[in-house]
C-alpha cells in the first residue's frame, strides 16, 4: 500500500511552509493563499489552513543505510523527541524497523523510519532526496476494531506484519510500504506520554485492490483508493 497523496490541516500555514521547505528541505510543488504542497519522495503532501485545533502523526520512510546520517541531519536542525528512557531512537523488533521522532511547527509527531526488509539503499550523504515517501498517517477513532474491520472488508487492508494483531486501542494496518495507524483517541503518540491523539481531518490517496472512496460516517477521514 502506497500513500500517493496526503492532505492534512494546519493553524500555522506560514510556519509550516517554512518548516517543510526550509528545515526538511522538501520541494514546494504547488501553493495557494490557503495551502501548500511539498513532494516527499513519491508522496504529494498538502497542508491546508484551518482555524480548528489539529494534531497529526506521520512517518516518512528513508533508505535503510541512511538512518544515522538522517538522524544527525535532523538533529542539527531541530531537537529530536526522546523516549521515556531518554533514548532518541527505537527499534521495532516485530517490524525489523528503526525510527526517530521530531516535531514540526504545529507539534505534529513526525517520524523518519527505516525498514530493514526494504532493500532500497542510496549512495552519498543524506539529504531531502532520500525521503522515499510518507509511509504512515495516524487515524484516531473511538472504536479501533470497527475501523480496522471496515478497512479490511472494503479493501483487504489488514494488520502488519502479521494478521489479527489488532487491539482495542491500536491497529497498524497495511504493508511494508505504507500503513494506516488506527489508534484510540486520547492514546499518546510515541515517543511521548503527553501528546495524545485527537481526531483531525485527513484526506489520503492510496494504492489498493480496486477503485473506491472510503468515507467515514463518524470521522473527517476520506481515503481514495486507486487500483494498484
Amino acid at each position: 500500500m502506497y500513500i500517493q497523496e496526503l492532505t492534512i490541516q494546519t493553524q500555522k500555514l506560514s510556519e509550516q511552509k517554512a518548516f517543510y521547505s526550509t528545515v526538511l528541505e522538501l520541494p514546494i510543488v504547488a501553493e495557494t493563499a490557503t495551502s501548500f504542497t511539498v513532494q516527499a519522495g513519491t508522496t504529494r503532501l498538502t497542508l491546508l489552513q484551518t482555524q480548528q485545533e489539529v494534531l497529526y502523526h506521520m512517518a516518512f520512510t528513508i533508505p535503510r543505510n541512511k538512518f544515522q546520517q538522517a538522524k544527525d541531519w535532523i538533529a542539527q536542525r531541530i531537537p529530536l523527541l526522546p523516549l521515556k528512557t531518554g533514548e532518541d531512537e527505537i527499534f521495532f523488533s516485530g517490524l525489523d524497523a528503526r525510527s526517530f521522532y521530531f516535531g514540526d511547527a504545529d507539534n505534529n509527531i513526525l517520524e523518519y523510519m527505516v525498514h530493514n526488509g526494504l532493500e532500497h539503499e542510496t549512495p552519498g550523504a543524506f539529504g531531502p532526496q532520500d525521503v522515499l515517501r510518507v509511509s504512515e498517517i495516524g487515524l484516531p477513532v473511538e472504536d479501533v476494531p470497527a475501523m480496522a474491520t471496515q478497512l479490511e472488508q472494503q479493501q483487504g487492508i489488514v494488520s502488519y506484519p502479521a494478521p489479527n494483531q489488532i487491539s482495542s486501542d491500536f491497529a497498524y494496518l497495511g504493508d511494508i510500504f505504507g500503513q494506516l495507524v488506527v489508534v484510540k483517541t486520547g492514546r499518546p503518540w510515541l515517543p511521548t506520554e503527553t501528546v495524545t491523539a485527537i481526531v483531525s481531518p485527513v484526506q489520503a490517496v492510496i494504492s489498493g485492490q480496486r477503485e473506491e472512496q472510503i468515507q467515514s460516517s463518524f470521522y473527517p477521514y476520506t481515503i481514495t483508493v486507486h487500483a494498484a
